[in-house]
């Protein structure tokens, strides 16, 4: 998920462990130990660019890091508040460990893909079950936390703001594994009702709801794409085909930084030239917008400079078409153009 959202989860679970003696100490930390996972986009930029993307949710990510860097903060945490609370440093350790551990579980729920079980494997855990951004989920965790804030510590009702937090965010967040099922379904019934043939398919959500989602469907030679609202009165019937044209990597097919670039996006990619040059799309993330002729979030131009491949993410990728936002949160209320 996100930066904002992992930072206040990451407090509502250091009130939950240790509000009660803490009060607004248990938040403060909790968010710094939930966010500190996600500091390895300070990272990546001395990798190349390929291998920045498995350093993002990697090693920082994994189940065992919650382990290793629990005992390491919540000391240095006692040490800080030694003089002025009676905690113990047992306590301050099981905050930073439940902060730490409940960021990469959030973030296995989502579509990017994470290292859960780094370094004993490379394997990346991805449900894609909600969007890296969800006002739905987030915006709860705002609220209540700066309500609760200001509220003593030792009040009843802060304790049950925050249980009623935890307890409401994590049964939407278990609707959003019922909705997925729910969406695969609908997909398969329109891929059925269209005759396309698929080797397998899958769905993503799309940012800020659960309610409008992406299907892929791949075929021997391409992609079917699709979008799906939960509000729409019918099943999709205007999937637009994507070819992978593979054949245009054969020249640098046997390339290291390549073969990553492929295994990044799990097989769902789409290759093309355009005025800057030949490109690789992922197509798990989708387009800057709903358009057919919208850029793709994640596209990466190949290029050769004395013999060596060269991949570099494109820029252009970030731009968004025009009305863009609008047009998207009329596609999430079931409307189209």
């Amino acid at each position: 998920m996100d930066l904002v959202t992992q930072t206040v989860l990451g407090g509502a679970v250091g009130e939950m462990v240790l509000g009660k003696k803490a009060g607004n100490k248990a938040i403060m930390w909790g968010a710094v130990g939930g966010l500190i996972p996600d500091l390895d986009i300070f990272v990546t930029p001395f990798f190349s660019e390929v291998d920045g993307l498995f350093v993002h949710r990697g090693f920082s990510h994994a189940i065992i890091f919650a382990f290793l860097l629990a005992p390491l903060l919540g000391w240095l945490i006692h040490r800080i508040h030694k003089k002025n609370t009676d905690i113990q440093l047992r306590e301050w350790i099981f905050l930073i460990f439940m902060a730490a551990f409940t960021h990469p579980i959030l973030d296995y729920f989502t579509t990017y893909g994470t290292g859960a079980f780094l370094p004993f494997s490379d394997y990346r855990v991805e449900f894609g079950t909600i969007a890296i951004v969800d006002v739905f989920y987030t915006v709860p965790f705002i609220l209540v936390l700066l309500t609760i804030m200001f509220i003593k510590r030792s009040s009843a009702i802060r304790r049950k703001l925050i249980v009623g937090l935890i307890f409401l965010t994590s049964f939407y967040l278990l609707g959003t594994v019922g909705n997925k099922l729910h969406v695969n379904a609908v997909f398969k019934n329109a891929l059925s009702e269209q005759d396309i043939m698929y080797t397998r398919y899958r769905t993503a959500p799309l940012p800020l709801s659960n309610f409008l989602w992406m299907g892929l469907a791949e075929t021997d030679s391409g992609y079917y794409m699709a979008l799906y609202s939960n509000f729409d009165e019918q099943i999709p019937n205007d999937f637009e085909f994507i070819p992978r044209n593979e054949m245009l990597l054969d020249d640098i097919k046997e390339d290291k930084a390549l073969q990553k670039l492929i295994k990044f996006t799990k097989g769902y990619y789409h290759v093309n030239k355009d005025d800057n040059g030949r490109y690789l799309a992922d197509l798990r993330f989708g387009k800057m917008g709903i358009g057919k002729n919208a850029a793709f979030v994640f596209k990466f131009y190949i290029t050769s400079r004395d013999g060596e491949v060269i991949i570099e993410q494109s820029q252009d990728s970030r731009s968004i078409e025009e009305n863009a936002f609008s047009n998207y949160l009329q596609r999430i209320t079931g409307k189209t153009n």
